[in-house]
């Protein structure tokens, strides 16, 4: 049996994920000013265990979710939760979420391969993706923050999806965000 460890930001995130999940190890970053000890000890987890990249939907949390996978040169996994999810009180974490959220995004991990050569180019990118509507396509599929054109470039070439995979992605779930009230 595999095993895992979640990287997350706090011991409230901890906290929450422990009650879910009693027997699943974390680690704290202790925010994004993550200590160059506790990456080392991220690394020397990765080499036994699956390491899952599980931060808060916010800039602070895609910083250290960029720092820990550019460390282990994307040899992680990333669980992703919707911000919209993740709010309670005003406050945006994943100790905010539902017990019932955190379960869903843990079930879908998607893993970046860091692939030097990928299989999308950017013009191809930028010509199937012309509008912020169809990233936002994108980022709903694959349960992704609101990020700019870039990162959803680079993390689509990191899963290395086609031009096809694409353009299939997009023309699926196409009426599934034309038809959502705004």
């Amino acid at each position: 049996m595999e095993k895992f460890v979640i990287v997350v930001e706090g011991k409230t995130d901890t906290a929450k994920i422990k009650n879910i999940f009693p027997t699943i190890a974390t680690i704290e970053t202790s925010g994004s000013a993550i200590s160059p000890a506790t990456l080392e000890l991220i690394k020397k987890l990765s080499l036994t265990n699956k390491i899952i990249i599980f931060t808060d939907p916010d800039y602070p949390g895609q910083k250290i979710r960029d720092i820990v996978s550019s460390y282990l040169a994307n040899n992680c996994y990333h669980a992703f939760i919707d911000k919209s999810k993740a709010i309670r009180n005003k406050k945006v974490g994943i100790a905010q979420a539902s017990d019932e959220d955190i379960k869903t995004s843990l079930a879908n991990v998607i893993q970046f391969t860091g692939d030097n050569n990928p299989s999308l180019s950017w013009t191809d990118y930028v010509n199937i993706v012309d509008d912020s509507n169809k990233r936002r396509i994108l980022q709903t599929y694959y349960n992704w923050p609101p990020v700019n054109n870039k990162k959803t470039y680079k993390w689509l070439t990191y899963l290395n999806i086609s031009q096809t995979e694409l353009r299939t992605i997009l023309e699926e779930n196409n009426n599934v965000t034309n038809n959502t009230p705004q």
